[in-house]
């Protein structure tokens, strides 16, 4: 898709110009970093950063509105994984916001061999970054093989729900990541026929729902948002980071996990 037009209104403009700065996340950019940044989309002749960064950054922006190239350009090094070494949780955040923002010119990115694309393709992520709270169109009990592991399930779907409108996202994330892997686990024990016990951790279980075709595309890149922030289980890790998610990120978590029950539910029953 790198031959996709790029036009982009002048307040998306100013949502790109925050992101590069990371003012609105944990990924700060100093000055020099900014223009560094810009090298790195492929822009020549970038001056360095100069009075105020954000201001500096949406004039750099709006300088080249005209030029498709260089707007996408700086999109995909937005979403490129070797702006963020280290920091997956950054990029996660970052792509959020990113497609929330291009949603409104039509446009979304995602990864291909790791690597970002730019797509007009926009109705499947809609599912994971609308507002309202996605609906589960299927019982727990019909996803999975144990009807009373089904009903424990819920009750934890249920909960994480009430923590979210509750106030405490953290929780819900939380409780959201580990439903996910029951149930992955579960689908993943009665599908496979190779005799080979699945692995009992999130993330392999997501790799192998997207490789086997499970869960479409967009849960499976939105799901950073479950992997990095379940681990907040762990106090350590949170006082280390210095980081607490919020009703938003809570609300893309409990989005993901819904799709992704959704896209089980269709499977057809495992061959006996």
């Amino acid at each position: 898709m790198s031959d996709v037009e790029v036009r982009l209104d002048g307040n998306v403009l100013d949502g790109i110009a925050t992101l590069i700065c990371g003012d609105d996340t944990d990924y700060y950019r100093a000055g020099y970093q900014i223009a560094k940044f810009f090298r790195a989309a492929g822009w020549r002749d970038v001056d360095e950063c100069e009075g105020y960064r954000r201001t500096w950054a949406r004039e750099q922006l709006e300088q080249r509105r005209d030029d498709s190239d260089a707007l996408r350009g700086v999109l995909l090094r937005l979403a490129d994984p070797r702006e963020y070494l280290d920091d997956e949780r950054s990029r996660a955040e970052v792509i959020i916001e990113l497609n929330r923002l291009l949603a409104f010119e039509g446009l979304h990115v995602f990864y291909e061999r790791g690597r970002p694309v730019l797509s007009q393709e926009v109705t499947a992520a809609n599912r994971i970054t609308m507002e309202q709270p996605a609906e589960l169109k299927a019982s727990l009990a019909e996803i999975v093989n144990d009807a009373r592991f089904g009903d424990q399930l819920q009750g934890r779907l249920d909960e994480a729900y009430v923590c979210w409108h509750a106030g405490a996202p953290t929780a819900a994330i939380i409780m959201l990541g580990s439903l996910l892997e029951g149930v992955l686990y579960d689908v993943a024990s009665s599908q496979r026929r190779d005799g080979k016990e699945p692995a009992d951790f999130l993330a392999p279980l997501l790799k192998l729902a997207h490789a086997q075709g499970w869960i479409a595309r967009e849960v499976f890149e939105y799901s950073e948002v479950l992997r990095g922030h379940r681990n907040l289980v762990h106090p350590r890790r949170q006082l280390v980071d210095s980081y607490a998610p919020d009703a938003d990120i809570a609300r893309i978590a409990w989005n993901v996990v819904v799709a992704a029950l959704n896209d089980l539910a269709a499977l057809p029953p495992p061959t006996p």
